[in-house]
């Protein structure tokens, strides 16, 4: 484990030792049976296309920090007709990355190595790097952010999504389980910012992303208690009825420091 990591590899392992594989993604379609189980990942969907948007996509090489059971590699290949990795320390997680390909018959390269200790071939490689909740597991983000920037070609873009622990999720994460919250460093988009710049890049876009999902929220040290099944219906009846308003007036259910579930920062690596 290095020392700059808060959760460590058996967090993780113990995280994803399942059996079962998560379903696959439709994020691009409104229309999906059960929409409001799938509002995330459609919202996602729309504002990966106008990252993308603006580049001729097929045939670039992606990678995924922290790509355990990723189901958004396949999606990456077929919706954009990149060229898809994954990295993650987690053999387990790994695994399961491996069989979600194979499950959607895409081609990819999953690697187990520790995003600070890479193989060489990845370095310089990619002309995108994503991750998912990856970034604000690092005591020192700089550090982090500074090992994920080689895997970039220059001019390479990074993509880096966190949950925002500086606003209302933080503050309910941190009373529902300390310890969960305490394997977390809460960033604000300044801060992300920030950290970006330092490590030279370029920003293209930092912004909050959605108006509430409190499904971010992790309290399964309830699971046995007989008020969990009440609280977990509630979490998720609450965080529907918002996006409900979120779909039908945006214009003041919007993205914000305080109610947000997540930041997104888009930068690209200088050239050098």
């Amino acid at each position: 484990m290095h020392d700059n990591d808060k959760a460590g590899k058996t967090y993780w392992d113990r995280l994803w030792d399942t059996t079962s594989l998560p379903r696959p993604l439709y994020p691009e379609k409104r229309e999906v049976t059960a929409f409001w189980d799938n509002y995330v990942n459609w919202r996602t969907h729309h504002y990966l296309v106008s990252v993308f948007g603006r580049d001729a996509t097929s045939g670039k090489r992606l990678l995924e920090i922290g790509c355990a059971r990723s189901v958004w590699l396949p999606y990456f290949a077929s919706q954009f007709g990149m060229q898809v990795s994954g990295l993650d320390y987690s053999e387990i997680g790994c695994d399961s990355a491996r069989r979600i390909l194979e499950r959607e018959k895409i081609k990819g390269d999953i690697i187990q190595a520790d995003l600070f200790d890479p193989p060489e071939r990845c370095i310089g490689a990619y002309d995108y790097v994503i991750s998912f909740g990856v970034l604000e597991h690092f005591k020192n983000t700089d550090s982090a952010l500074a090992s994920i920037k080689n895997f970039l070609k220059p001019g390479g873009v990074l993509i880096t999504n966190i949950p925002n622990l500086k606003g209302l999720p933080g503050w309910l994460q941190k009373r529902l389980d300390r310890e969960v919250y305490d394997i977390h460093v809460p960033m604000s988009n300044v801060d992300l910012i920030r950290s970006h710049k330092e490590n030279g890049f370029n920003i293209i876009d930092c912004r909050y992303f959605l108006f509430l999902n409190l499904g971010v929220l992790v309290y399964d040290r309830y699971r046995n208690q007989l008020l969990y099944p009440f609280l977990h219906k509630s979490i998720v009846r609450l965080t529907k009825l918002c996006w409900v308003f979120e779909d039908k007036l945006p214009w003041l259910f919007r993205p914000n420091r305080f109610t947000s579930p997540y930041i997104y920062c888009v930068a690209q690596k200088i050239s050098t």
